[in-house]
């Protein structure tokens, strides 16, 4: 009976909202005799617009859309617990007793790791310098220079990969097609620019020779002219035949570079000089635990007083760890709250209808608790991972709703998604419409309609839009003010809808002809939200 009552009470906030007024006839023209020989009594119905909404309806239970855990960044026992799952609490009220000789003990393992990361930044510090020199570890022929002075060192080595590049065995090399009589160690001459140097074929692979030569004049890559016997074999790219990266891990800005081109670095020389040079990560990285661990036994030592631990936060107890005489760990959470004033339901959609479900769509939600109260709200998320159950699969959507001290956490409400709507829509009753092969029609009234003629009225195709529980956006086929015709015995439902105030309100006549007002039709916001709720 309680969710019959609810039914209703939907249905007729639903009509509400864009009620105008209606009036409704019941003047039934058709005589006994006229029933009996059309075989059916049938209503007027005038068609005139309005508006359209179609809806989703839900489930679930009302909770807290945030939560905050308690937790500690060191342990403690629990020998107590001071509240309850569901209590009230506010910023500052105990929630946990501790035993204090295990909390001591915690705080003087917490002042030996403080004093040890001091000794650690103390030694860190006296052997920083914010200037460095950045050293060759091998010795080449440097080839590539990326960096200049004014740049930081690191902000190359992110773009670069390398600060500069290395030729380490003192050669470059070149591939050409083999001509005839050449053969391993034959020599050749290496034209880089207008500088002669001497090539060796140092090997012969699949009609390709590879002619070695010194790497103190070619480029990577730059294009080389090969002679034998002084008769040019070609030109090809240059490569480096050992080349080495340089990278480095220091930082700071570069003030002064030592490389040069083509010019060779001995291993230890100087590559770099750099300036501003920033506190080494591992002293940032104890400074960080230094501050962590302050903060710690500063913490301990105010529990170490209270004897508790307590609430960061006003909310509502969710949980609580189970008291034991171990102790729990650092960072496990000891209690749990809800806290702020978001409320949340989250309902499960079928997926049939989970497509037509999109965030921030308006809601309306009742309480089975709270008989006659509408709240709003509106979708605030909408999964995308579905749960299969019996062969059907459904999906969760949240609803933030906006609620008041009435609603009470874990209370069972009914949500209504308000998935689509269109305004000043033409609507036809579905007790109107009949379907043949040729498609969807109704009967549209007709005053030189023979009273013995096999057909009510005349015979109308109409496509449809969208379409609710009760109406049918008219695309085509009607206009406004057109009357129709539904049977009486189709039309008991629609009736006894109607007389509940709901969506669309229409003029009625009797069976043998319009009402005297001319049937208009007066539309408010059928299937609508409703205008009134919380």
């Amino acid at each position: 009976m309680k969710k019959a009552l609810k039914i209703l009470l939907i249905l007729a906030v639903l009509g509400a909202a864009g009620y105008f007024g209606y009036q409704y006839y019941l003047n039934t023209k058709t005589t006994p005799a006229d029933a009996a020989a059309t075989g059916n009594a049938y209503q007027q119905v005038t068609i005139g617009k309005g508006r359209l909404s179609k809806s989703i309806t839900g489930t679930g239970q009302l909770s807290i859309g945030a939560t905050q855990d308690v937790a500690l960044e060191y342990g403690v026992t629990v020998t107590k617990a001071l509240v309850s799952v569901g209590d009230v609490v506010k910023t500052g009220d105990p929630l946990l007793k501790v035993d204090l000789d295990a909390l001591q003990t915690t705080i003087n393992t917490l002042q030996t790791d403080l004093d040890t990361c001091e000794s650690d930044m103390a030694a860190l510090s006296g052997d920083y310098n914010s200037t460095t020199y950045v050293r060759s570890p091998l010795t080449g022929v440097v080839k590539e220079v990326y960096v200049t002075a004014g740049e930081k060192v690191e902000d190359v080595m992110a773009a670069k990969g390398s600060i500069a590049l290395l030729s380490l065995d003192g050669k470059m090399y070149v591939e050409l097609p083999v001509k005839q009589g050449i053969s391993v160690t034959s020599k050749a001459t290496v034209m880089v620019g207008r500088t002669a140097l001497e090539g060796v074929v140092r090997e012969i692979n699949d009609g390709m020779a590879k002619i070695t030569f010194p790497d103190t004049y070619a480029d990577e890559g730059q294009e080389v002219e090969v002679l034998y016997q002084k008769v040019s074999l070609g030109t090809a790219p240059a490569h480096i035949s050992l080349p080495y990266k340089l990278t480095t891990t220091e930082k700071g800005y570069v003030s002064t570079v030592y490389m040069e081109k083509n010019k060779k670095r001995w291993e230890r020389n100087y590559l770099l000089y750099l300036i501003n040079v920033p506190v080494p990560d591992e002293y940032k990285t104890l400074q960080n635990t230094r501050d962590k661990l302050t903060a710690q036994i500063a913490s301990a030592k105010a529990m170490l007083q209270s004897g508790t631990v307590n609430s960061p936060i006003d909310g509502i107890v969710s949980s609580l760890v189970e008291v034991s005489a171990a102790e729990q760990t650092a960072r496990t959470t000891l209690a749990s709250l809800y806290v702020g004033d978001q409320k949340q339901m989250v309902v499960a959609v079928d997926e049939l209808d989970i497509i037509n479900v999109q965030e921030d769509q308006d809601v309306t939600i009742t309480f089975d608790a709270l008989e006659g109260i509408i709240y709003r709200g509106m979708v605030s998320h909408v999964s995308h991972i579905g749960t299969a159950s019996s062969g059907v699969t459904t999906y969760d959507v949240t609803v933030d709703i906006k609620g008041d001290e009435k609603l009470k956490i874990g209370m069972n409400g009914t949500a209504v998604i308000f998935v689509m709507e269109v305004d000043d829509a033409l609507l036809v009753p579905l007790a109107a419409m009949n379907t043949s092969r040729e498609g969807q029609y109704v009967w549209l009234y007709n005053e030189n309609q023979a009273a013995d003629s096999d057909e009510p009225g005349t015979k109308t195709f109409i496509t449809t839009g969208m379409s609710d529980e009760n109406f049918a956006q008219v695309l085509s086929g009607l206009h406004e003010g057109d009357v129709v015709l539904v049977t009486r015995e189709a039309n008991t439902n629609f009736n006894r809808f109607m007389n509940m105030g709901g969506g669309m309100m229409f003029n009625m006549g009797g069976g043998g002809m319009p009402p005297s007002d001319g049937g208009n039709v007066r539309f408010g916001g059928g299937g609508s939200r409703p205008g009134g709720g919380n």
